[in-house]
């Protein structure tokens, strides 16, 4: 099963680029593998990701796929909630790879 996200016509792209990211496939990779570690760390190692400039895509379990996008729905859909997952998560050491 997939997972699939098309990039660059998000309502928070803006908020993604105000704060240093492009707003793209590889970008959406970082903030699940950000998600899955610091909520989910029993889903690590559970998805094959294969993004792209224009499009997020995980592979994976359906169950586990699901609770995936689950936990990126916030940060998909609430620019107030990607700014704040963007400011924690660079706090953390995480790299966003954009």
């Amino acid at each position: 099963m997939q997972l699939l996200l098309s990039t660059g016509d998000l309502a928070v792209d803006a908020a993604v680029e105000a704060h240093g990211h492009l707003a793209n496939g590889y970008f959406w990779t970082g903030v699940a593998e950000y998600l899955i570690s610091s909520y989910r760390p029993d889903l690590s190692g559970e998805f094959e990701f294969d993004s792209e400039a224009g499009t997020f895509a995980a592979f994976g379990d359906r169950d586990q796929l699901l609770t995936l996008a689950a936990l990126m729905r916030p940060a998909v859909t609430d620019s107030d909630v990607v700014g704040a997952l963007i400011t924690t998560a660079t706090a953390a050491g995480h790299e966003f790879d954009d």
